[in-house]
């Protein structure tokens, strides 16, 4: 699943008694917002056994760079931890310099100081448009609903994550939340894990 504050409360340890596994968990957007509930449910969730990530929401019109400072800055992933996650998903303007030159800049920070490639969560419509294939190597975690199977946009030829539905309805939540699916076995989903390494 992923969450932020306006999943309201939620029961964590009921969360991972229902069956899941992960969580990513909203941190920043911009260059100055930090959602109130990170820093109790990032805690919360690794209390209930549940592996954890944080995610940014990537806005075009501030700063690659000065994102991901906010970011780092804001965001403590420990050994054990998923790897940091940038949604990008739409274009608001003015956009701050070139786009893809930003996002470039935005990515080699957090994988400079977090030791693993960043997980790219978009939607395929958006990212053929938009993006295209700049950005090879990095997990893909696409978001669509509605279908089978997702479609993946071009750069990729498989997907890591797939956000399939927003209206999940599970134990230990108080509304729906999105529910997400990992393409792989427990021993793939760990080898994504942050290493037990100094930074």
């Amino acid at each position: 699943m992923d969450t932020s504050h306006h999943n309201m409360a939620v029961d964590w340890t009921a969360l991972r008694a229902s069956g899941l596994h992960f969580v990513f968990i909203k941190a920043t957007d911009g260059m100055d917002y930090l959602d109130p509930a990170f820093a109790d449910s990032f805690k919360a969730a690794k209390q209930a056994g549940l592996l954890r990530g944080g995610y940014h929401f990537y806005e075009t019109n501030d700063d690659g760079a000065a994102q991901a400072a906010w970011f780092i800055r804001n965001v403590d992933l420990l050994p054990g931890d998923l790897p940091p996650v940038v949604d990008i998903e739409r274009i608001k303007g003015p956009v701050e310099g070139d786009l893809h030159t930003q996002f470039a800049a935005f990515l080699a920070a957090l994988e400079a100081h977090y030791g693993r490639p960043a997980i790219i969560y978009t939607g395929p419509n958006f990212w053929n448009h938009a993006m295209r294939q700049h950005f090879p190597g990095r997990p893909l975690w696409v978001a669509q609903y509605g279908v089978s199977a997702p479609t993946v946009p071009e750069g990729w030829s498989t997907w890591t994550l797939w956000q399939y539905t927003e209206t999940l309805q599970t134990p230990g939540a108080q509304a729906p939340i999105d529910g997400n699916v990992f393409n792989g076995d427990a021993a793939s989903l760990r080898s994504l894990l942050l290493p037990a390494v100094a930074r």
